[in-house]
C-alpha cells in the first residue's frame, strides 16, 4: 500500500507539463487507515475562468461505516499551499492558519456541488489553487487501523461560483479569506 503514495505522486508530477484535458471533476474510491491514505490527484484546468486568479475547487472525503472519521488534506505538488480539515462543520485550516469552520461554506458547497458532506464526521475543504498546479487530495482515518472504504473527490466549481447571483456577502468575505497569498 505504501508504493501506491509514490507511484501516485511521482505519475502526477509527471503530468504535470503533458495535461491537455480540463477536468471538473476527479474522484476515487479506495481503502484507507489511520497508517494507509487515499489518495486523489489532478492538474487544475488552465482554460475557462478564474476567481481573482485561481479556480474555486471542493475536496470532500467520506466514507463508509458509523465508526469512520476521516482527515483530509489538499495540498499543491509545486507551492506551499496545504488545505486541511477533520469534520467538514469543523475548522478548516490553509498552511496551518484557521480560515474559519466549515458551516460558513455551506451554501458555497450546495451551490457549487449541490450538497454537503454525507455525515459530519467526513471531510470538505473549499479549495483555492492557480490554474495549472498539480494537486492531490489526501485522506486518512483518524483512529482506525482497520481499513475503511473512502470516496476522496475534487471538483472545480468555479464557473459556478461566477455565475451564483445569490452570493452573500458572508460567502463573499470567506472566498476572499480562503486566497493563498502569492
Amino acid at each position: 500500500m505504501k508504493y501506491r503514495y509514490w507511484m501516485g505522486l511521482v505519475a502526477s508530477v509527471c503530468m504535470v507539463n503533458v495535461a491537455h484535458a480540463d477536468l471538473i471533476n476527479v474522484s476515487t474510491t479506495s481503502l484507507e487507515s489511520s497508517t494507509e491514505e487515499a489518495i486523489a490527484c489532478t492538474i487544475i484546468a488552465t482554460t475557462g475562468a478564474t476567481y481573482q486568479g485561481y479556480k474555486v475547487l471542493v475536496a470532500f472525503s467520506e466514507a463508509v461505516g458509523s465508526d469512520a472519521n476521516p482527515t483530509m488534506r489538499v495540498q499543491s505538488l509545486r507551492s506551499n499551499i496545504v488545505y486541511t480539515n477533520d469534520d467538514w462543520q469543523g475548522m478548516q485550516y490553509l498552511n496551518g492558519q484557521a480560515l474559519g469552520n466549515g458551516t460558513a461554506v455551506a451554501g458555497i458547497y450546495t451551490n457549487g456541488v449541490g450538497r454537503t458532506p454525507n455525515t459530519a464526521t467526513d471531510s470538505g475543504i473549499l479549495t483555492l489553487f492557480a490554474p495549472g498546479d498539480a494537486v492531490c487530495a489526501y485522506s486518512k482515518e483518524v483512529s482506525h487501523t482497520s481499513l475503511k472504504k473512502v470516496s476522496v473527490a475534487l471538483t472545480d466549481i468555479t464557473d459556478k461560483v461566477l455565475a451564483t447571483k445569490s452570493l452573500s456577502t458572508a460567502e463573499a468575505f470567506t472566498l476572499q479569506k480562503w486566497l493563498p497569498s502569492r
